[in-house]
């Protein structure tokens, strides 16, 4: 007997803790995302036309090949998903309440003694779903797929290479160090306007700028810099000036600069770690 009522009380908490959704709530769910299939499609539909619209000069002149145009149309879908599922929720909503009080389902509802708050919670377990749809897709999905469009629009639909000059390039490497290059000509490995910060742990900083480098074989060989020491407590920092110096990094920066991406190209946490970096 004991073992029984011990069996319900227990079910009786758990049932409480994760209630179950009731008959009512499928209902509702399944008909506001069912309006939302359907007025995503149809705001998707209508991006991708205005997509290979404003492509429509450069399919042209360039005569690029149907199945690149499709790769690329498939590549932005995520996106575009992204932007049409809050206008498309908000839509399916209004529909979905719209259909359900002219049908009388919603007074029928009232009759049965449900109230408006009752009906109200199953549009927020779609909101709640969407909305974490939204986030998994445009934080891991879009990501990928708008890099990979990035590349069809430089390499194929313009037929332009990737550009051999890079600027800005920043990065950490092995050593702990911060490494800032203004402008690196990927032809030529040659390096201008560089510095280097390097920590070690202690208070001290040692800062190298350099007007030029190149790269030659995993060294960088700087030219005509100043190397900046400070150390934490003391007053004065010192500067020893070079013709040429060799820093030895493990890096190939070539391959730094074909993973480097833009913010729309990151996820969340690959920004995350951009700004820590930054900072």
């Amino acid at each position: 007997m004991f073992r029984v009522e011990g069996k319900m009380a227990i079910d009786i908490l758990f049932s409480r803790k994760f209630p179950r959704l009731k008959i009512l709530d499928r209902y509702i769910i399944s008909e506001v995302l069912s309006f939302v299939a359907l007025t995503a499609s149809a705001l998707t539909i209508m991006l991708i036309v205005r997509t290979l619209f404003e492509l429509t000069d450069m399919l042209i002149s360039e005569r690029v090949a149907w199945p690149y145009i499709i790769k690329l149309l498939v590549y932005r879908l995520p996106a575009f998903l992204v932007l049409t599922f809050p206008m498309s929720l908000l839509a399916s909503s209004e529909l979905a309440i719209g259909r359900l009080s002219t049908d009388g389902e919603i007074t029928a509802m009232r009759a049965g003694g449900v109230s408006l708050r009752r009906i109200i919670i199953p549009f927020l377990i779609a909101a709640l779903f969407v909305s974490i749809l939204s986030f998994v897709i445009n934080d891991y999905i879009v990501p990928e797929t708008n890099y990979l469009s990035q590349n069809i629009i430089h390499e194929i639909v313009q037929k332009k290479g990737p550009s051999y000059i890079s600027r800005n390039v920043f990065f950490r490497d092995a050593k702990n160090r911060y490494i800032y290059v203004n402008q690196f000509d990927e032809k030529n490995m040659i390096m201008r306007d560089i510095i280097v910060y390097e920590f070690n742990g202690e208070g001290s900083l040692r800062t190298i700028t350099a007007k030029k480098g190149m790269w030659v074989a995993g060294t960088w060989k700087l030219e005509n810099g100043t190397i900046y020491n400070y150390h934490e407590g003391e007053e004065s920092a010192y500067e020893i000036s070079f013709a040429t110096l060799d820093i030895i990094l493990k890096e190939d920066l070539q391959n730094i600069l074909k993973n480097r991406r833009t913010p729309q190209e990151m996820s969340s946490k690959e920004l995350r770690q951009q700004i820590d970096i930054l900072q």
